[in-house]
């Protein structure tokens, strides 16, 4: 299948990184556009995709544009009858859309500024975060009313940004955040929308009912199917190449082990099998100086993939927490560039160079939070009285509960809270997306406890039509 991306710009900067044909000993005046991003789902044991994961690790600052800031739940709001409202899970959401950031090279020999428009749809989603500000539609969602509306594979979200003035560097927004400092240290052109609203890229987020491209499975056998998920529109592009896969465990202590998968093709044929792999590691392979060499080849397979160093240091900068502290099972890959331009079309005003290196992020359900969730299923009894009766005993630890409760740091917490019941205990050690798990779980098997305990913690998802 042809590329669904256009994109134009005019020409160049200063901030172009090559800005020499090294094979011709000419200048290069060709614009260069780089981007990129994640796209994160959680997948059950059978290799289904779950809804409800609209839920954030990373918030990033409140600068940023929100089409719904109820939307995007961060972690520590989670179990919110302990907080000042409750989140609400969306039923549609299968996928989250990370981070995507777009940088510009110009080559020298431009005269700058330069205006440029951008527009970036989501097939299947919306597109609820942005900076600079930009010129939104998401179908489905009402900003004003309480409940939410729905997403299917025929939503089609979108952001605009008109008259972006590329070379043109106003005053950046200023914060300490990590998550935002970390694209900006990138030698790319500065750019200042209408509004005189400046960075060194754009930025924006998004959540989709939208299978990612590859599915894992658990077999009866400790062994992991990984199998392709390519929308039939992709049929006639097949096979797909996923250049580089990385299967990650890491546990609570920071011990990780990991291994590299060899590249694989995706074919139209869905639900195929193009991979398998042991599902547990040799308790040697366990360290804690394991990240340092995942992260040096998720850096060169990024610059492989057409990033520059300092492109790909600043994703993984940027998701350090996520990618390689937070414990869990996960798979990333580079998604094939042709599934990103299905998904993700992309349009500018006139014509460049475009790289788009996307890693997909697929977090799998353990046998170990299988084990969590029949604790909550097992509790006798369910209340919040402990919280209340430990609040009132000690009124300074509400800040500290919050924290470390953000940071999964659970022995802290036994520690400063020992009246916390098991059955909460188990609902945290779910990690980022427990609130997708626990109502998984209920939906498959209808528990009574389960119930009861959603209704305790106030975990109900949101109202949507038809659901």
């Amino acid at each position: 299948m042809k590329t669904l991306l256009i994109l134009a710009l005019a020409a160049g900067t200063a901030f172009a990184q090559e800005p020499f044909d090294s094979a011709q000993g000419k200048r290069d005046d060709r614009w260069r556009i780089h981007e990129w991003g994640t796209f994160t789902s959680l997948q059950e044991e059978s290799g289904r995709s779950l809804g409800w994961i609209n839920t954030e690790d990373e918030p990033v600052p409140d600068f940023v544009h929100r089409l719904r800031k109820s939307l995007l739940v961060p972690i520590d709001d989670l179990a919110p009858a302990f907080d000042k409202g409750a989140p609400r899970a969306h039923p549609d959401v299968l996928v989250r859309l990370e981070t995507p950031v777009l940088y510009f090279h110009p080559p020298k020999s431009a005269k700058l500024p330069v205006s440029v428009d951008i527009r970036v749809d989501f097939r299947g989603g919306w597109l609820t975060e942005y900076y600079p500000d930009g010129k939104s539609t998401a179908p489905g969602l009402n900003r004003t009313d309480a409940d939410f509306g729905r997403i299917s594979s025929r939503t089609v979200g979108s952001l605009e940004w008109k008259g972006l003035q590329v070379g043109r560097e106003g005053a950046f927004p200023k914060t300490q955040d990590p998550v935002w400092l970390a694209p900006r240290d990138v030698k790319a052109a500065p750019l200042t929308a209408s509004n005189g609203e400046s960075e060194r890229f754009i930025f924006y987020r998004g959540v989709g009912y939208v299978q990612p491209p590859l599915a894992v499975a658990r077999d009866s056998g400790n062994m992991l199917s990984i199998r392709a998920r390519l929308p039939q529109e992709l049929a006639g592009a097949a096979p797909l190449k996923v250049p580089k896969l990385w299967f990650v465990d890491i546990r609570e202590d920071g011990n990780t082990a990991w291994r590299s998968l060899p590249a694989v093709n995706l074919p139209a044929d869905y639900n195929a099998e193009v991979a398998r792999t042991a599902a547990t590691f040799p308790e040697g392979e366990y360290s804690t100086g394991a990240i340092t060499e995942l992260r040096k080849e998720m850096r060169d397979g990024l610059m492989r993939d057409g990033l520059h160093r300092d492109e790909a240091e600043a994703l993984l900068n940027t998701w350090e927490a996520s990618y390689f502290q937070s414990a869990g099972l996960r798979l990333f890959f580079l998604v094939p560039r042709a599934w990103t331009d299905h998904v993700l079309p992309l349009k500018a005003s006139v014509p460049a160079e475009i790289v788009r290196s996307m890693i997909g992020r697929l977090e799998l359900v353990t046998p170990r939070q299988g084990a969590c969730l029949r604790r909550i299923m097992a509790a006798p009894e369910c209340s919040t009285k402990w919280y209340f009766d430990w609040m009132e005993k000690n009124p300074e630890a509400s800040k500290r509960f919050q924290q470390r409760r953000r940071e999964g740091d659970l022995q802290s917490l036994r520690r400063d809270c020992v009246q916390i019941p098991d059955n909460y205990l188990a609902y945290l050690e779910l990690g980022r997306f427990r609130n997708a798990l626990v109502l998984a779980e209920y939906k498959r098997t209808g528990s009574a406890p389960l119930a009861t305990f959603i209704q305790t913690y106030d975990l109900a998802p949101a109202s949507v039509p038809g659901r």
